[in-house]
């Protein structure tokens, strides 16, 4: 009770059969939790389900957040998935930091490594997770710096305009077509 989450999924390859792998998988996350099941439990039962091909999905990577909306904590749940940054909204600097993960996708391994970490969040801080294709249209060996870069120089608070900003910056910093499915996902946090 009183905890709201956010999942990515990014499935193998592009294009619309990417993005029914990836939706099945997080709708299989879904029903598990719905039915009770703990997180990482759930992300092991669906490893599983991968591993022995009971799904038509290869690998695919699941970035979760699990924010308890009482006592402002958030759980960071990464299996291969991209990094996740934090923009704090005290003090001036806007202090941005890096949630990475270096575990293998589902469906790789048959011991899933769950890789998770917590982080105290207030009012005004923003969330902000994305695919490996917007990463990966990033200069190699740069990409952590260039979005941290970004998402702290950005004076944009409403989340849906901050995606939309993040995806042009990337695009227009690359100069041309995405070669892999980008997706932005930002998640402000307010005080009721």
């Amino acid at each position: 009770g009183g905890k709201e989450g956010a999942v990515l999924s990014d499935g193998m390859g592009s294009g619309e059969k990417a993005f029914q792998e990836s939706a099945r998988v997080v709708e299989m996350l879904e029903e598990m939790l719905a039915a009770g099941f703990p997180h990482k439990m759930a992300l092991k039962l669906l490893n599983t389900a991968l591993l022995i091909g009971r799904e038509e999905i290869r690998f695919s990577t699941i970035d979760m957040s699990i924010f308890d909306m009482y006592t402002g904590q958030c759980e960071f749940v990464k299996t291969g998935a991209s990094t996740t940054f934090i923009k704090y909204a005290g003090g001036k600097e806007r202090r941005v930091e890096r949630i990475v993960s270096s575990s293998l996708p589902l469906g790789v391994l048959e011991n899933l490594e769950v890789e998770s970490c917590t982080r105290q969040l207030s009012s005004g801080d923003v969330v902000v997770m994305m695919t490996d294709g917007v990463m990966d249209a990033l200069p190699v060996g740069e990409q952590d710096v260039l979005m941290e870069t970004l998402i702290q120089g950005t004076e944009i608070n409403n989340p849906r305009e901050m995606a939309h900003h993040i995806l042009e910056q990337v695009l227009e910093f690359t100069g041309e077509l995405p070669l892999d499915d980008m997706t932005v996902l930002v998640i402000g946090i307010w005080k009721a």
